[in-house]
């Protein structure tokens, strides 16, 4: 005979897993919906701009256009935050003469919307879109994908022509993240950011930056990106940085701005 405390926890269990099957964007999205002010976060002299996607959404952005003959950087950020919080490391590209479009995604930083897989997607093409409208050609274009914003940088880095891609972070795949983090979960998620199947895909330059003590995307994912992508192909690896410390590694802005140098001089 079943004991009643063995069937009251399987049904615990039950339940705890499908709330966290119904709920699991909430595990994934960390949006600040704040609108970030540029002066706040030292960004004053970047413009300010709206960008509409296809589904009729606006996109807050921040942009400073490239000195002359120099790459643009489109930068795709991670799971939580907003733009603002990315000013520290734009704020090195830009001291390099580099163009920086800081992208917020629907559902971040004032933006309307929730934040979606195929709805990310869309707002990194929008961006991609605006850039050439500006004259930003491919050969100028580095696509730099932080975190949740490798699994955008690698879709675009098929569907686009670009002069390198950057990751910082990357995984691969948000079944294999949330297997690593949540491995009693046998459903896969709806958003899957699938890197792995589709890097060896992308023909332009890549550099692939992680920490070795990262607990939230663990170094072997990151590895597996770079192991499977096709040359030329460069992995920068830091061994005692964690998942939101690569930026205070005194070398980890020269190692970015060196490869962007070699591949969109």
């Amino acid at each position: 005979m079943i004991k009643p405390y063995v069937i009251i926890f399987a049904i615990v269990c039950v339940i705890v897993m499908v709330l966290t099957y119904l709920l699991q964007r909430n595990l994934i999205y960390f949006p600040n919906r704040q609108r970030p002010v540029p002066e706040d976060y030292q960004a004053a002299d970047m413009q300010v701009i709206s960008l509409r996607t296809q589904d009729g959404l606006l996109l807050n952005c921040w942009y400073k256009p490239a000195a002359k003959n120099r790459p643009t950087l489109l930068y795709l950020h991670g799971n939580a935050g907003h733009i603002g919080h990315r000013m520290p490391m734009a704020r090195e590209f830009i001291a390099a003469g580099y163009g920086v479009l800081l992208l917020d995604y629907r559902g971040y930083g004032g933006n309307k919307g929730r934040p979606t897989e195929q709805g990310l997607y869309e707002d990194g093409r929008t961006a991609v879109r605006y850039l050439q409208q500006q004259g930003v050609k491919a050969r100028e274009l580095v696509l730099y994908g932080e975190s949740l914003g490798t699994g955008v940088a690698t879709m675009l880095a098929v569907e686009y022509p670009v002069c390198a891609v950057v990751l910082q972070s990357p995984f691969t795949s948000m079944a294999n993240l949330a297997h690593y983090h949540y491995p009693w979960i046998l459903m896969k998620p709806w958003d899957q950011f699938n890197s792995l199947s589709r890097i060896s895909a992308i023909h332009a330059p890549l550099l692939v930056l992680h920490g070795k003590q990262d607990e939230v995307v663990p170094f072997a994912q990151g590895l597996a990106i770079f192991e499977d992508a096709q040359e030329p192909k460069k992995m920068a690896y830091y061994e005692q940085s964690g998942h939101n410390n690569l930026w205070s590694v005194d070398s980890f802005g020269d190692d970015v701005i060196h490869f962007i140098q070699t591949y969109c001089g």
